[in-house]
């Protein structure tokens, strides 16, 4: 049977969702080394946003998940010029860790940043360790987005962000929202599963989209409210991302809530400009 899709249909006769402004959820720029991106700065960046309608990306540059402290420059930068099309994640690296007051200060003066980037395998860190307990705590008293880097076993054969981890984190802060970047490739049907039945944990859809049948098992299990559009921006063209989506056999509710309205509801919620944040 045909997949029949209004936006389907509307993305192949203009080449871009019009009706639908996207909001990318997981992406970075600038240069990565040993790596060709060949649109990987910001004005490429804009450019492509331009033409694909994608109203704001969330973003965390390539530089700053091994050099914190220069990346994150990198990023406030980026929402001071352009703040209607680049919200930020404050990158945290335990093993260089940045200190209560140098967050608080970072989120005051960045309206911009929403939640906090990790990379748990990268940096070789459980995820449920004390490593990560300050960002945690102050994600759970703010309600911010908590974007983690969740993929399998890691190159020493180690997984520092396991679905246990996760599980782990997530029942322990119940009012962060975390986001399982890649959506724990190699585990996703147990993903899948945490999702479903934990309120604050979210699939991200960065390369897994082009699983063949993944949307679909994600919106049957899990619920299409709890799958964010992501694209690793440079690395992945949001076109093609987008079409894994537009033409998943689900409907078009389903596709809006993924593209846009998942993400739209998570950011209404936070609450990180509350005084103190949640007692």
């Amino acid at each position: 049977m045909k997949n029949r899709s209004t936006l389907a249909e509307e993305f192949m006769e203009n080449g871009c969702l019009s009706s639908v402004p996207i909001i990318d959820t997981h992406t970075h720029m600038g240069g990565f080394y040993g790596s060709s991106l060949p649109r990987q700065e910001l004005r490429e960046m804009l450019g492509t946003m331009e033409q694909k309608n994608v109203e704001f990306i969330i973003s965390a540059p390539n530089s700053a998940l091994f050099d914190p402290i220069a990346g994150n420059q990198e990023i406030e930068e980026a929402m001071k010029s352009h703040p209607d099309k680049i919200r930020g994640y404050f990158v945290f690296n335990p093993n260089y860790p940045a200190t209560l007051d140098q967050i608080e200060r970072a989120f005051q003066e960045n309206k911009g940043y929403v939640g906090f980037k990790i990379l748990p395998d990268y940096h070789k860190t459980r995820l449920d360790s004390e490593g990560y307990e300050l960002l945690l705590q102050y994600a759970d008293d703010h309600g911010l987005l908590v974007l983690s880097h969740t993929w399998g076993t890691a190159m020493d054969g180690r997984s520092y962000s396991s679905i246990d981890a996760i599980r782990n984190v997530t029942e322990r802060y119940r009012n962060l929202k975390f986001l399982m970047g890649h959506s724990a490739q190699g585990e996703c049907d147990e993903a899948i599963k945490l999702a479903a039945s934990q309120e604050n944990v979210y699939l991200e859809l960065t390369d897994t989209y082009r699983l063949n049948g993944m949307i679909e098992k994600m919106c049957s299990h899990a619920g299409s409210e709890k799958v964010l559009f992501g694209t690793d921006l440079p690395w992945y063209n949001p076109a093609y991302c987008l079409g894994c989506i537009l033409f998943a056999h689900i409907s078009d509710e389903e596709k809006k809530n993924i593209i846009r309205n998942n993400i739209v509801r998570l950011l209404t919620k936070t609450d990180r400009n509350k005084k103190g944040g949640r007692k």
